[in-house]
């Protein structure tokens, strides 16, 4: 059964705002043609009747990322090819929460509703458009922050993704938590910088998810072996022996079989598996700098500390010492 709720909180249509979140007033067209540049980047915005278009958004800004609660009715959009010789290099990450929304980009065509999100590029054009009205969570990030941790982000992006997974739970209620705790709070620069760094962490582990990397080649059967030996590691990231064997007995499948759940991936088992780890420890390196490295390293499954530490730098191409001191914004 789908648990996300229908509108976010206790959003009220007549009144146009929900509780936990300043009163926006309803913007007609002209206003939410220059609002969606200034929030977003440049979009051709049309309507079907401009004289009964209406709607709100509200935007919270982070550190490098910016997360906005969208409510509009029909309206479309459109990102025409860029020019520039240095274009804007963004993603937006769009959750629907009511209504459904369609999208098309680079000869991929989608249409989404609640349970699931998408991914748009800046740099390619797309088409986005709903024929009835719609509520929307947006997440607009650097595509260079996503990269630097998520590989070949390409492949992701105009595909529907489902929120059914635990991570992805936990990512959409991030999202609503972040927007009401700085529409009722007065954050400081290190507070922002922890919800942001949570949030990244549960998209980076979401797109790093081999459920989400295969699901397209796999039948339901697979995808809920898939789930399911997902749901296992991540749980079990302390445990130093996740390998085939031990992973493959406890989900109730052959190693045989686990292997071949990750033969179309661009990685191993293992592969995905220490990259698990290490996306765990960057996490815990960034919201728990009070432990020490060689904690940290135990508890996503690594006992030599020294070990934990050259793969890491390996991995992300900095140690985990830099990652705890060269992260936090400096105080004026």
């Amino acid at each position: 059964m789908n648990t996300y709720p229908s509108l976010p909180l206790s959003y009220d249509l007549e009144e146009g705002s929900k509780t936990g979140l300043p009163a926006k007033d309803r913007l007609g067209a002209f206003g939410w043609r220059r609002t969606i540049n200034d929030t977003y980047f440049d979009l051709q915005v049309s309507f079907v009747q401009p004289q009964s278009f209406f709607g709100s958004l509200n935007q919270v800004g982070l550190n490098q990322m910016g997360v906005s609660y969208y409510h509009a009715n029909t309206v479309h959009y459109k990102r025409e090819l860029i020019t520039s010789p240095d274009p804007e290099q963004s993603v937006l990450i769009t959750f629907p929460i009511s209504g459904k929304v369609s999208f098309s980009q680079h000869k991929r065509d989608l249409t989404s509703g609640p349970g699931a999100f998408f991914i748009e590029l800046s740099h390619l054009p797309y088409e986005f458009y709903h024929n009835k009205e719609a509520s929307l969570y947006v997440i607009k990030i650097p595509l260079s922050l996503l990269t630097s941790q998520v590989s070949q982000i390409e492949r992701e992006f105009a595909r529907s993704l489902s929120l059914e997974s635990g991570v992805g739970r936990l990512l959409f209620f991030q999202i609503t938590h972040i927007i009401n705790t700085i529409n009722q709070y007065e954050l400081t620069d290190i507070e922002r910088h922890v919800l942001e760094q949570q949030l990244l962490n549960l998209l980076v582990l979401h797109l790093s998810s081999p459920t989400e990397a295969l699901m397209s080649s796999n039948t339901d059967v697979q995808s809920t072996h898939l789930k399911r030996i997902e749901s296992y590691v991540y749980r079990n990231l302390h445990n130093p022996d996740l390998s085939p064997a031990t992973v493959a007995k406890a989900c109730h499948v052959s190693v045989r079989y686990l292997h071949k759940l990750f033969k179309e991936a661009p990685y191993s088992y293992s592969e995905w598996v220490k990259s698990m780890r290490l996306k765990q420890a960057h996490q815990l390196l960034r919201s728990q700098p009070f432990l020490s490295i060689y904690e940290i390293a135990q508890k996503v499954g690594y006992g030599d500390q020294s070990y934990f530490s050259r793969i890491y730098k390996k991995h992300f191409g900095y140690s985990p010492k830099d990652t705890i001191y060269k992260q936090w914004p400096q105080k004026a």
